[in-house]
This record gives C-alpha cells, structure tokens and sequence, in this order.
C-alpha cells in the first residue's frame, strides 16, 4: 500500500492567500525512497475530523493485550494504559471547567502519555513541560500559562516557587485506576486550542505555541503514512515529552498500535541508548543530529537488524552525518529527514545519496501535502529557483496562535482568507533546487556580514562538521572593536584520538571556503553548550565567548604586527591606507591576499579607482588579478607597470594540466569571471581574457571573427598545442564557440567547450519572447507594488532595476572606456551568426534565467553535434558572482579533465 495523503489545495483557497507565490506542489509520495512495499493501515484524510482520543479508543480496544508503552521499569499494555487514561480523564473533568488549560510536568514516563492522552479525553487542552528546564524557565511558561491544574509526580513543584493558591495540583505516585463503567471522552472539536508548548527559548523568554487536534494528527497521519508504522514497530524517541517532537512521536505510535519506548536521554548516557536499541529490538528511532552523532560515536559494533529506520530533524544534518549513519546501520536500513517547526510541519524525505551536493548540509526534503510553501526575499518577492529566501507555510494545519495570560490569542497570526488557512513565516533561509530538494542554508537571525559580505553561521558550522574529528561546533560572530566590523570564532569539540594540532588542519581545512566564511580564530572545548531541545544555547556561547574576548584582551592589547613601510614608502602607506577603508581590515603582512582578506569582484573596483585617485597613475582592473598580495601589488605600483599587450590574465594558478581560458562577458574585464575562476579546483590553470578597448589606447573588436581571431593568437602563444578548454560568458561565450569552431576545422584537439548563458543577440529573439519578458516584468512590479504601501513605492521601483547593478559596476572602473567596450561587444554580437562546431558544446544555464527567453539548447541544437546542459544556481548576473561561485564553480570542475561527469545531463543534438 502506498503511503500518500497528497491533497492539492482549491485554487480558491490559493487565490484568498494573496501576494505570495507558491512553489508547486510535489508529485512524489511521502514513501518516496523509503520502506514503499512494507505493509501497514494508511491513516487517511478522514481521520483528521475525528478528535486524538477517537482514534486512540478504536486501537486501544483492537491490541488491548499488545504492549503500548515501555520504560525502564514498566510495561503497559493498550488495556492497561486505556483504563489509567479514562479514570485519570474523568478527575480532570470533574475539577476543571471547559476550556481550562492544564499543565502536565512530568518525565519522559509511561505517565506522560497517560496525562497527555486524558486531557483530551476529559475535553481540556494541555501544556507540555520539561523537567529539565530551569526553574524560573518553569516559573515562566507556568506564569504565562495560567494552568487550572498541575499534573507532576510528588516531589514535582520542589523547586518551584508555590503556584497560586486557586491551582490545583495532581501528584501521580501510581497509574491511575479505570473510570466508572458509564464514563465517555468528553466531545472536542478537532480545531480547538489541544496543545500548548513553550519553544526552548535560548535567546530569550520562550515563547508559547499553541496547536489544534488537526495540526497533530496531520503529523501523525505523514510519520505513519511515509515511514509505514504498523503494531509491528517498537519506536523509541529521543525528544523531550515537552517537544512537538515528543509529542508526535508518542502519538504516531499509539494511534499505529505500536510500542513507544520511553528513554530521558538526559539522563542516561550514549552506551544506554545503544543497550536500550538492542535489548528492545527497536525499529524506528528519532534523534536531534547532536545527539545522534554522541550516540553513534560511541558504537561497539553495527546497529542490530531490527533498527529498520532513523528519523533525524530538529536542526542541521551533514552529509558527513549521513556517512557515519550509513556505516553504523544495516545496509538495507533508511534514514529519514524531517523538517518542521512547532507552528507547521514542513517537509521530510528518505535521504538519497546519490543527490548529495557540494553543500555539506543534507537537504530537508520535499514539501508534505496539505501544505503551500513559498520562498520571498527581503521585500516579499518570490526567490528564483536556486535563489535563497525565507520559508513562508499557508495550510490548515498551521499553529492557532499563542497563549498568553491564560487565553488562546490569535491577534499575530496572518490568516490567508477563508477556509482556515493560517499563514507562518519561519524565519528559515531556504532555498529550492532544481530536483525539486529544499536546502535550509540557515536562518535570518543567524545571517550575519563579515567584511561586506553575507554568511549563514549554520553554513560554517556544516563546513566544519565535515572534519573526520569535530565531533560538534558552534560559530558566533564576535563583534568587532575600532573597525566597527564582526569576525568569526569557532568553538570545536573534538572527537576522541584527534591530533594535538587540529586547530592548524581546522585553518588549512577552511582555506577552500570564500574568505568571508573562514573563522579567524579556532577554541576546543570538550562539549557546545546545547539545550535539552539540542538546539544551541545561544546565550551560554555568547557568554562563553566574551569570557575569552576578556581573557585575550587582558593578555596582550597590542595589535598583530604589521608590514614594516619605510616613511618614504608612498606607494605602500597609500595602498595599506585604502586597503582598509575598503575592506575594513588592516593590512597584517607583507604576503597578505586581496581576495582572502574579504575582497570580492565589486570591491575591487572601488579599490582601484581609489588607488589612482590617491596616486594620480591609470592603473588597469585587470593588475589586481595578476598581483592580489600586498608586496606583489606595491612592487608593480612602484613599477608603475604599464598594461601588457596581451589581453590574458592569470585568475587561478595551476600546473599538470591544460589551462583553461576564460572570455569576458559584455562588459570586457575580468570581474564577473573572477569569483568562480578563483575557486575552480581543476589542476590546471585558469585564464581570463580580457576585452581589447579595456585598456586606454587599445581599439576595441566590433565582430565577433575579429575577437576570435585575437584572442586565438594569444592562445597559441601560451599554449602551442591541445586540448584547448574554452569558457565564455554571455556574449563572450560567442567568441569561445567560434574559437573552438576554428580549432576544430585546423585539425586541433579541443576539450571543453562551455558557454555560460550565451545566447544570441536580443535583435534575434522573437518576437513572443519580448512580448512573454515584458509581461512578466509588468505582472512581478505590479505584484510588488501591491504588496508594499504607497510610501514604500519608489523604494520598490528602485529594487525593481537592480538587476543592472551588476553590469553597471562591471563598466564603472572606466565609465567612456567601458561603455565604448560594451557597445563594441553588443554590435559585435548583433553581427554575429555562428556556423557549425563538430563537436560537443556544454552550456551552463541559470536557474533564474529570465522565463519567456529562448532556450539554449533550442539556441545551438543546430550548430553542435552534441549538446550538455548543466543547470547552476542563480542569474545571467548572478551565476558567477560571489553568492554563487562556489557551486558554480564546482559544476565546471566536473567537466574538466580528471572531474565526475555526473552533473551532466547529456542530450542528442
């Protein structure tokens, strides 16, 4: 039976949600890759109009002799624990009114679920604690609360202050006896206020979430339906009772008639959880990845059997993560992502391998059903695929609210219209691949700049994690002092029998990564503080953390040494001076990097045009590739280093292979190809051609024949023999096909041929493209501006033409000269009708390429016998830029020689 409850929601409902725009729904059912032929009751669609304890009667009587609950000391049959829920549920009745909340504090015992499952019963909505937490954490959430009734053990409320006199408090010693023979479940309607939880609050008072009977079941109905739960499995959980998590996964169990086994992993340690795995013959196990890795870390031999699936969710799981899962677990077992919050369930997915990515966090799945996802960036515009933006949910089965002073308060849920759809924005950085995988990259409030340039902190964390001996890390950004700016520090928790000197391989291990991304200072300590959620104890790090800014400062105040400048050294005071009010880093030494102390493409606009004005010289864009450290820049500023004839420029060093040469774009330097040249890991080098016309005195081409012809000269000069790799740009890609073209015809070995988002001149389109792109610019502005109130208009409209700044800061180092190299290079294409090329042609097409344009394998099917079509993140603009590099990069290095071929996707021409 196949485990699917996909719905698509009317386009009534989707039409009442307005001003988003929703990601389709996904075609695959929710076994997709998982246990598909295993046999179990699928929980349908109609289950979720009938109240929890409906269900939870109709299986208690069915397996009333099976096991339903274990722990350490008891077992509970269905009989048994259906009796102990219906007299408990009848006192709850009898001393509380409708509608009142009622608190349950307890451990992670067979009386939780009695508690939980007997509020329902008696009609009453219940808050979920932890023990574990804090008391004036308790003291808050209780205060906030406003429970009629407290159920806890005896000695529950010792650490708390008294709760208020009119509070009656239950103190369970003993399971509850069986109601009176006449007794039923009190009626409660399936959207009413059932569950009350307060989030872990590590970075502030937490804060309550309040969700109805529908919410649960829907999670019950997909964990069953996609995992295949039957009264065969034996679930062991290892969330806190006071979790969502907690909460679904008992029920998940109790209403499929299996056995949920109860285990504190708070209090017991790694070799007891293995113990309990094995003793019980558990089937089905959930963990937070941090605690997973302490569990697995601490193995004596590969998991039994038995354990068929293990559930992950709660935070960032890595692909390294996978790895050792993978290894420890039989090899026919699953592993299974769940994402969700406690306001909405998201998405989950039987993790496939063969999907991995460069990114070293797992995707977290495809959308479930019954849910609409949308991802909008920072004015609330809809992201392109590959694109990141916040995770918006709009379904039924969103949270209701909050609950504050005692009530259910809706006033900050956003509502999409009729039919109860609640929309929540997560906060969550998200973005969309082109399987259709969602990616989380991290959150809003964990997205910091360093040096100008944006980072995800759970991004670092992940690269991190991917060392064979970190065992756990956590990474804040530390406040900068004079410059005003943040840094990055790691805190690592290493692994047993890591070497003495992992910080030293932590630095070369981050060296690969943008510079932006690279910790600059590494701590060990022997655990991350967490919270018993697993969640990062976000104020315990930042504490942490400025206990080592006050033991360093007390130290040594002094600044790191820097290069020694003579006093007549102009030349080096002035490059030092607007290195740093451009990166805002001082200069440390001599053999310091442009690129690796923060600079970008963009940026290194602005430091040339700084440097001439400073120094009165002309210095060309195209020097501070060829001399990115500081004493190799100073030298060939005192030089005053004429421009070279030849228009090619070193981007990434390299030796052993054949470079690669690399053709500008439209505007004729080098600064869009940068970024992805410079983190490109082929073995060979990488070379960018520049425009002739970028350099005064040079006269720029105006045909594509001439370029070729040009550049092929200089080609020929480096490089007397094949293979010959070719990349180009946009228009520069025309120049790299005619190139290839001419090679091929004179008997010359060609290899890669690879064109990024080339295509013809716009005079060619049709005129249905112009017509389809002009519409969908209007419709997309009209949107906006729908969204947004007048006041914010004209910020709008300037965000709406954004998608020029690239190419206007790609000209900008020298306005005339560039636009007369722009104006060339356009005329130059306009003329331009490519012949045929015999050979095979890869093209690397953006994710947000501008729908209604041809498609460019409709574009060179004729003029190639062979077309590859490689999919990259981002846009004509933003394909190579620094958002993008790395991955687009690596999608290059693949179809290089010694690369996997996998990311190709081959097609006949």
């Amino acid at each position: 039976m196949r485990g699917d409850t996909r719905t698509n929601p009317s386009a009534s409902v989707l039409d009442t949600a307005r001003g988003f725009e929703w990601l389709e729904v996904d075609p695959r059912p929710l076994d997709w890759n998982g246990p598909a032929t295993r046999l179990f009751t699928r929980f349908r669609d109609q289950g979720l109009d009938r109240p929890i304890i409906e269900h939870f009667e109709r299986v208690a009587r069915r397996h009333r002799n099976r096991i339903a609950i274990r722990d350490a000391n008891t077992a509970l049959t269905f009989g048994e624990l259906w009796d102990a829920v219906s007299g408990l549920a009848e006192t709850l009745a009898a001393g509380t009114e409708p509608g009142d909340l009622i608190a349950i504090l307890l451990p992670a015992c067979p009386l939780f679920p009695v508690a939980m499952l007997a509020c329902l019963a008696a009609g009453r909505p219940f808050v979920a604690l932890d023990t574990h937490y804090p008391p004036d954490w308790l003291g808050h959430a209780l205060r906030e609360a406003r429970p009629a009734l407290i159920i806890t053990l005896a000695d529950g409320l010792d650490r708390l202050a008294a709760p208020s006199p009119t509070v009656r408090v239950i103190r369970l010693t003993n399971l509850p006896g069986p109601a009176r023979k006449d007794w039923r479940p009190a009626s409660m309607g399936v959207d009413e206020p059932a569950c009350v939880l307060f989030t872990s609050g590590s970075t502030g008072r937490p804060k309550s979430i309040v969700n109805s009977q529908r919410s649960l079941l829907q999670r019950v109905a997909q964990s069953i339906n996609a995992a295949h739960i039957n009264a065969a499995d034996r679930l062991l959980t290892l969330a806190s009772p006071g979790t969502i998590v907690g909460v679904r996964d008992v029920m998940t169990a109790l209403l499929a008639g299996a056995s949920v086994q109860l285990l504190d992993p708070q209090g017991v340690g790694a070799r007891e959880i293995l113990n309990v795995i094995r003793s019980e013959a558990v089937t089905i196990l959930f963990a937070f990845p941090a605690l997973l890795r302490s569990i697995v870390s601490a193995r004596e031999r590969r998991a039994d059997a038995s354990l068929r699936l293990v559930r992950v969710g709660g935070d960032t799981t890595a692909w390294s993560d996978v790895e050792t899962l993978r290894a420890w677990l039989a090899p026919d077992a699953a592993i299974q992502v769940v994402y969700a919050a406690t306001e909405a369930p998201m998405m989950q997915w039987f993790v496939d391998d063969t999907c991995r990515s460069e990114d070293a966090r797992v995707p977290v799945g495809y959308p479930l059903p019954g849910n609409r996802l949308a991802l909008v960036d920072e004015a609330g515009r809809a992201t392109s695929p590959g694109e990141i933006g916040e995770l918006v949910v709009a379904s039924r089965y969103v949270s209701l609210g909050r609950w504050i002073e005692g009530r259910l308060s809706d006033e900050s849920v956003e509502t999409g219209g009729g039919c109860g759809w609640r929309i929540f924005r997560t906060g969550d950085l998200v973005r969309q691949r082109y399987d259709g995988l969602l990616e989380r990259v991290g959150r809003k409030d964990r997205q910091v700049k360093i040096r100008g340039s944006r980072v995800e902190l759970d991004g670092v964390e992940a690269m991190l994690r991917g060392h064979a001996f970190v065992r756990d890390v956590a990474v804040v950004a530390r406040p900068g002092s004079a410059d005003n700016t943040s840094t990055l520090v790691a805190y690592v928790s290493a692994r047993d029998g890591a070497p003495a000197a992992l910080v030293d391989e932590l630095k070369t291990w981050v060296r690969s990564a943008a510079p932006a991304m690279r910790p600059v200072r590494f701590y060990l300590e022997s655990s991350i503080p967490r919270l018993p959620s697993s969640k990062l104890d976000t104020r315990a790090l930042t504490t942490l953390d400025e206990v080592h800014v006050q033991r360093e400062r007390a130290e040594s105040n002094e600044e790191a040494a820097l290069p020694a400048i003579a006093d007549d050294d102009r030349v080096s005071q002035t490059v030092a001076r607007v290195w740093h009010d451009v990166l805002l880093a001082p200069v440390r030494s001599a053999e310091d990097d442009f690129f690796d102390s923060g600079g970008d493409s963009l940026n290194a606009i602005t430091f040339v045009l700084e440097l001439e004005r400073a120094l009165g010289i002309e210095i060309p864009l195209t020097l501070i590739n060829e001399a990115p450290r500081f004493d190799e820049l100073c030298r060939a500023l005192r030089e005053h280093r004429a421009p070279g004839s030849t228009p090619l420029v070193t981007l990434k060093a390299g030796e052993g292979m054949p470079p690669v040469f690399f053709i500008h774009g439209v505007g004729g330097n080098l600064v869009e190809i940068l970024p992805a040249a410079r983190r490109v890991t082929y073995a060979g080098e990488v070379i960018g051609i520049r425009a002739r016309g970028v350099v005064r005195g040079e006269k720029a081409h105006t045909s594509i024949e001439a370029m070729a012809a040009d550049y092929l000269k200089e080609i020929k000069k480096r490089q007397p023999s094949g293979p010959y790799h070719l990349c180009g740009y946009s228009s520069g890609g025309l120049a790299a096909f005619e190139i290839a073209r001419r090679l091929s015809e004179s008997g010359d070995e060609v290899g890669l041929v690879g064109l990024f988002d080339t295509t013809m001149s716009p005079v060619r389109w049709p005129l249905r493209s112009w017509l389809a792109i002009g519409a969908r610019r209007m419709k997309l502005l009209a949107a906006a501006l729908r969204a947004s109130s007048i006041r914010s208009w004209p910020g709008t409209l300037r965000k709406s033409a954004e998608h020029l700044r690239a190419w206007r800061l790609s000209i900008s180092a020298a306005p005339l000269v560039g636009i007369k190299v722009a104006v060339s290079a356009l005329i130059a294409s306009a003329k331009y009708y490519p012949g045929v090329y015999h050979g095979e042609l890869t093209l690397f097409s953006p994710a947000g390429r501008e729908p209604g344009l041809p498609s460019l394998e409709s574009v060179w099917r004729k003029h190639a016998r062979t077309i590859v079509v490689i999919k990259t993140p981002g846009t004509h603009l933003t394909m190579l830029s620094q958002r993008h590099a790395e991955t687009t990069a690596a999608c290059l290095t693949r179809c290089l020689p010694a690369g996997p071929l996998a990311l190709r996707s081959r097609k006949g021409a």
